[in-house]
């Protein structure tokens, strides 16, 4: 148990020293240099550096974190296109600060509005709007932007 737990802490430190780099780094070179308090020799199988570095290059990709929004359309008939605009206009005459977002993928138009780190708070927004959007309701997503969080 112990030697897992330093594992996983060891991955965290390096994740992070990554994300904070533009230049190219390498996690096991980086902590088996000497230093004054000692060194650190890793013995382990080459593709465990692979598999590390397959990690930490997909999450310097990943732009945002996981979260929610709140549906409001969904629709794929002959007119979605101009319902799904309809929507977010009459979104935006209701609250205009708020992100909105109207995205297509085949044969689906969707309007989600918000960006919310959990349910919780993504269903504060619903409870507003199920009187006007009675057919809304909130939806996990991927990549929501973590900047809106701090």
């Amino acid at each position: 148990m112990g030697k897992s737990l330093l594992f996983g802490l060891f991955l965290m430190s390096g994740t992070l020293c990554y994300g904070q780099s533009n230049e190219e780094f390498n996690l096991f070179s980086e902590v088996q240099q000497p230093s004054e308090s000692g060194s650190l020799v890793i013995a382990q199988d080459f593709e465990i550096e692979d598999i590390v570095n397959i990690h930490l290059d997909v999450n310097k990709r990943n732009t945002g974190v996981d979260g929610f929004r709140v549906q409001l359309f969904l629709g794929s008939n002959y007119n979605a296109k101009k319902e799904s605009q309809e929507v977010k206009t009459e979104f935006l005459s209701l609250m205009p600060d708020e992100s909105i977002y109207v995205m297509y993928e085949a044969p689906f138009w969707r309007v989600q509005a918000g960006d919310f780190r959990s349910k919780n708070e993504a269903l504060v927004m619903y409870n507003k709007l199920k009187k006007d959007f009675p057919s809304c309701y909130p939806v996990p997503v991927k990549n929501v932007d973590y900047n809106k969080f701090k």
